[in-house]
């Protein structure tokens, strides 16, 4: 969808629909709407009196103009309470009356916007118009004639005093929705389109599109640099592992912080030789969220330049059983030296991550930050609104929390309290990748703890969230893009 900017007044405007936001409530028209009411010959108020339209937040509603404007149709959408009118609210606002315009057959579509709009108010419309709009159709072959698409967003303008301001939010806010998108489709792909080479690839692609820096470790490096941990996970698989190393700001890095976000990439995970149902198999292909999260962060820094040093670090594997495969019992010693005493094949996520995490004191980071599908847990705990969070720097933690807030990425910390630790002592390793059965969650987090030691660290779950079976709003059926709009939220924080 093409995303435009112009100085105009509605009444002249050649397009499909010219759009309007109404709020529930008395004195609910404001002076733009106001404008568009007389435009029709109080059409609006019409329609609200006779109760079929109440600015109910999302409510829809089609008015046809008859010639009394250019455009044949005027769209009104509910925005609810003023009250209750945040940022969240104008994304889901957004995505309906795009997804509804659409279904109508309507190409192009123009958003008259008041002079004192904010820039995040645009930023939000942008957000859920496009993540609204995401369908995931490359593998099918038919029906797709028959697709509706919405071509064409315009903002229209009185004047041009804020023309600057407005295309810089929708510069910014087309950075992350892409990156978010970017995400969405790595997630959705099956495993026979996106091996662990392939992610790397990718990941080559877009560094090569934002003028990233990309190192990526084969087999054979990875033999070499002693990544035995994540070597143990993918010795099941004829897919290769690939380490990828992504840099943003690497020119006079160390005059920069640097952050470090880290991605559990494992391409599809049948549990190893502990192995899944069949059915707890089906999404599987969802388990590399967090490196696709890493990855369309990436992508969006790259577009809006931050001033710091921002490294992204994925760990891909597939996790299959085969006569291969490391067993239970198997102990395997990690990037840094730690060993680690398989009990559980299929809690291989923590393993790969306890070599990236390892791999992360390289870069002297201010913070890392780590994303998995870690635990079937942490939706029991949260289910699939929220991710779990831990970390050793409370501030830290704070400031992701914020960022999750504005985002509507939302998590809840656990806890990472030393009680817990005695699940994962070993007596043949220095430490077991598994505890006792209770705090699935917080034990993926205790483990993954102790490979972070040297820097503050954050680790969320995003187990719950990755994957929306429903889909709902701007969040679409399947990959989510989960964690990629919060990670970049939390880079523009830091700045």
């Amino acid at each position: 969808m093409k995303i435009n900017v112009k100085v105009g007044d509605f009444r002249q405007e050649e397009t499909d629909a010219v759009a309007f936001g109404i709020y529930e409530g008395e004195n609910s028209l404001t002076p733009l709407t106001e404008s568009v009411d007389q435009a029709l010959g109080g059409a609006i108020r019409n329609l609200m009196e006779l109760g079929d339209f109440e600015g109910k937040l999302k409510q829809v509603a089609t008015l046809y103009t008859d010639g009394k404007v250019s455009s044949p149709r005027i769209s009104l959408i509910g925005y609810g309470k003023i009250e209750e009118f945040d940022q969240e609210s104008i994304r889901q606002v957004s995505a309906k009356h795009m997804q509804s315009l659409r279904d109508l057959g309507v190409k192009r579509i123009t958003v008259p916007i008041p002079d004192d709009i904010s820039r995040l108010h645009v930023e939000a419309i942008v957000e859920g118009a496009k993540l609204g709009l995401y369908t995931f159709d490359q593998h099918k072959t038919e029906g797709l004639d028959e697709k509706k698409e919405l071509e064409e967003l315009t903002f229209l303008l009185a004047d041009e005093s804020g023309m600057s301001a407005i295309e810089q939010s929708i510069e910014l806010a087309t950075a992350i929705t892409d990156g978010t998108i970017l995400a969405r489709d790595l997630i959705n792909q099956p495993a026979n389109y996106l091996t662990p080479a392939i992610l790397a690839e990718k990941a080559q692609s877009v560094a090569k599109e934002k003028d990233l820096k990309c190192e990526i470790f084969n087999l054979a490096k990875l033999q070499e640099e002693k990544f035995g941990a994540m070597l143990g996970v993918s010795q099941g698989s004829l897919e290769e592992p690939r380490f990828v190393i992504l840099e943003y700001g690497f020119e006079e890095a160390d005059k920069k912080d640097t952050l470090v976000l880290v991605g559990k990439g494992i391409t599809f995970d049948s549990g190893g030789l502990s192995l899944k149902s069949s059915g707890g198999m089906e999404t599987m292909k969802d388990d590399m969220a967090g490196a696709a999260a890493v990855l369309g962060a990436m992508q969006a820094i790259g577009g809006f330049k931050p001033d710091l040093h921002v490294v992204g670090l994925i760990a891909a594997s597939e996790n299959m059983p085969s006569g291969t495969a490391q067993r239970p019992g198997d102990v395997v010693t990690s990037y840094g030296g730690k060993t680690i005493e398989i009990l559980n094949t299929d809690a291989e996520g923590r393993l790969v991550l306890a070599d990236a995490l390892g791999y992360a004191n390289n870069f002297n980071p201010k913070a890392v930050i780590d994303l998995a599908t870690l635990t079937g847990a942490v939706v029991t705990s949260l289910g699939r609104y929220a991710a779990g969070v831990m970390g050793t720097n409370q501030k830290l933690v704070d400031q992701l929390i914020l960022a999750a807030e504005k985002t509507h990425e939302r998590v809840w910390q656990l806890p990472l309290w030393d009680d817990y630790e005695e699940a994962l002592k070993s007596e043949v390793a220095d430490i077991k990748n598994t505890g006792d059965g209770t705090a699935g969650a917080i034990a993926g987090g205790i483990f993954l703890k102790k490979f972070t030691e040297d820097y503050p660290w954050i680790h969320i779950d995003i187990g719950g969230t990755a994957f929306d079976i429903k889909g709902s709003s701007y969040i679409s059926k399947g990959g989510s893009g989960y964690g990629a709009r919060l990670l970049i939220q939390f880079v523009r924080d830091w700045c």
